[in-house]
């Protein structure tokens, strides 16, 4: 493919406004952003178009509601929530190039099957394996992709991207990707949960934990199962420290729940691994 890559972008949420600016950086041709509402889809667009986000002076983004001026893509990236990806589906049977297999579809969804997309001649899943926002940039080259495609042609034009990128990235299934998206929302999701808990807590001096933070992640990757590696009160099965704070949380059910919860399983985590 000699000419820069043509990839129009469904969708101007966290994930489809960061692959977009991602990809036109780095040389991609955006040539449309297509949104239900007209506003979001311009300002994207508009973003595109500015000299920072455009360096090899590429054709301007354009925007619009309407899935046909997708026509002649070499890529439509579908980067909506699950449940409104099929009627986006649906309106792509509307595009010559989609239908003759030239265009090829695909959605970001850690969570859908390919299979929504087997009545296209050409298409497949770009999973980024990575929390994306509006208003935090992030260095494409850290985000890991996990790809699955219906042919080679398809395949060729997601590994291209990822090149590009030089995000590293690997096939996965259907059933294997939504294995990690699982695992994904415990990393992070329920990660920022409890963190939001120990705001609660911690008040004005949560900013004192960020090290702390930092070396619990640092530490579960480095040696093999977390479990290994977990210390605390839990782990040490710490009765009496534990009764402490929770006599402390008694003003906070929601707090006390999940701490009591989480402690029981620790414990029964540790006495387990010490069994063996």
């Amino acid at each position: 493919m000699t000419l820069p890559m043509k990839i129009s972008v469904y969708g101007t949420g966290n994930a489809g406004f960061r692959l977009a600016i991602s990809l036109k950086t780095i040389g991609f041709d955006i040539p449309c952003v297509v949104n239900r509402t007209y506003d979001s889809a311009k300002q994207l667009a508009s973003i595109l178009n500015k000299p920072e986000y455009n360096m090899l002076n590429l054709p301007d983004t354009i925007s619009s509601t309407e899935v046909e001026i997708m026509e002649g893509s070499d890529l439509i990236l579908i980067c909506v929530s699950d449940d409104a990806i099929q009627n986006v589906l649906d309106g792509l049977f509307k595009i010559p190039s989609v239908i003759n297999g030239y265009t090829t579809v695909c959605h970001i969804s850690g969570g859908t099957s390919i299979d929504v997309l087997s009545l296209f001649p050409s298409y497949g899943v770009f999973y980024p394996l990575m929390t994306l926002s509006k208003n935090k940039p992030i260095d494409i080259k850290l985000v890991p992709f996990l790809l699955e495609y219906s042919d080679l042609n398809s395949g060729d034009k997601l590994k291209l991207m990822c090149g590009k990128m030089g995000s590293e990235f690997s096939e996965a299934d259907s059933v294997e990707r939504l294995r990690m998206h699982i695992a994904a929302v415990f990393i992070s999701n329920f990660v920022n949960y409890l963190s939001s808990l120990s705001y609660d807590i911690s008040a004005q001096n949560h900013v004192y934990l960020l090290p702390l933070a930092i070396e619990t992640i640092r530490k579960a990757f480095l040696y093999g199962n977390p479990a290994n590696v977990q210390t605390g009160p839990a782990s040490r099965g710490d009765l009496i420290t534990i009764n402490k704070h929770l006599e402390i949380l008694k003003s906070n059910p929601e707090h006390y729940r999940v701490y009591e919860l989480l402690s029981n399983y620790i414990i029964n985590q540790s006495t387990q691994l010490k069994r063996k």
